[in-house]
């Protein structure tokens, strides 16, 4: 009986360890990231949701280089839809779960016609697994006819 009372003592040290460890540390992402988004705000289209399709690729330390292009559903346009194209820079620091995001976007939008857009926003990440991140970021835009707000939440897969 007193050999099974140190045993037990090990496996429930042994347990309550595990329990209270952290998790495992995430390796860092690969280098190049793709990022399906869904997109709210006022611009181009207001009111209407569209659908972003963001790719990455890392620069230096914490920075990466960002081309995005999104699409919404605009209304009185005569059923053509709204449409953004614009590069950018994002940064995103730490190794963590959770990452901050800060990104400056440049390009065109286009809704009856072409014009300069200009984008910045701020979110965060969270890496799910070593190829796979979840992220929600907000910003303010602008494409020629006054700054709107706009929000984003997305799916990453990095290879």
């Amino acid at each position: 009986m007193t050999i099974h009372r140190p045993l037990r003592l090990a496996a429930c040290a042994a347990l309550g360890w595990l329990a209270l460890a952290p998790p495992p540390a995430l390796a860092l992402p690969p280098n190049r990231s793709i990022s399906l988004q869904g997109v709210a705000g006022a611009g181009p289209a207001a009111g209407q949701a569209g659908l972003a399709l963001q790719a990455g690729a890392w620069l230096e330390g914490d920075l990466e280089a960002t081309a995005r292009a999104a699409i919404w559903s605009a209304a009185r346009t005569g059923g053509r839809g709204a449409v953004l194209a614009v590069v950018g820079l994002r940064w995103s620091p730490g190794d963590g779960r959770w990452r901050p995001l800060v990104g400056v976007e440049g390009g065109l939008a286009w809704a009856d016609e072409p014009r300069a857009a200009v984008a910045v926003r701020a979110g965060v990440e969270r890496l799910l697994s070593r190829g796979w991140s979840v992220s929600a970021s907000a910003g303010l835009a602008w494409a020629g006819r006054g700054v709107w707000p706009e929000g984003a939440v997305g799916l990453t897969c990095y290879f």
